[in-house]
């Protein structure tokens, strides 16, 4: 059985391009997350903890909706905002649940609702900020162009 290297080398770029940035920033949020937290070095940033969380979640969003919108699945190119939104935020459900477990972390609630929230505004926005994001608009286009030539 004959490969089509067209094809493997578009599935390359798609995975270098799109996944892995969306797996390599969910990698980074654990790897924040498992850090002990001294309380007393960051009480000036916790006052600004749900905007952090809320615009954490908002990159991520925004990455799990270029895998999802640019998906060749049928489910997935239907609705990417719902995708983006349970993938996001199942994610962020599991990472409160993670600093549970992690000495001076915790889990909290209302974390979790800033993050299903960033990831939701970032599903709604994404149209709006993608047209406006010219230089990655056109990479993302030329990188789809290839995927559609026979």
């Amino acid at each position: 059985m004959a490969t089509n290297r067209k094809l493997e080398g578009f599935n390359r770029k798609r995975t270098l391009f799109y996944h892995l940035p969306a797996v390599g920033y969910a990698a980074l949020i654990f790897a924040l997350s498992s850090t002990t937290l001294d309380i007393e070095e960051l009480r000036p940033v916790l006052t600004f903890d749900k905007l952090l969380h809320l615009a954490e979640y908002y990159i991520l969003g925004y990455l799990l909706m270029r895998v999802f919108t640019t998906s060749g699945g049928p489910l997935l190119a239907a609705g990417p905002a719902t995708a983006a939104i349970l993938v996001g935020s199942a994610y962020g459900l599991s990472d409160e649940i993670h600093q549970f477990f992690v000495p001076g972390r915790d889990a909290s609630p209302v974390d979790f609702l800033f993050d299903a929230a960033g990831v939701s505004l970032a599903a709604f926005t994404y149209p709006w900020v993608r047209r406006r994001l010219g230089p990655v608009r056109v990479l993302e286009d030329r990188i789809e162009a290839e995927g559609r030539r026979p």
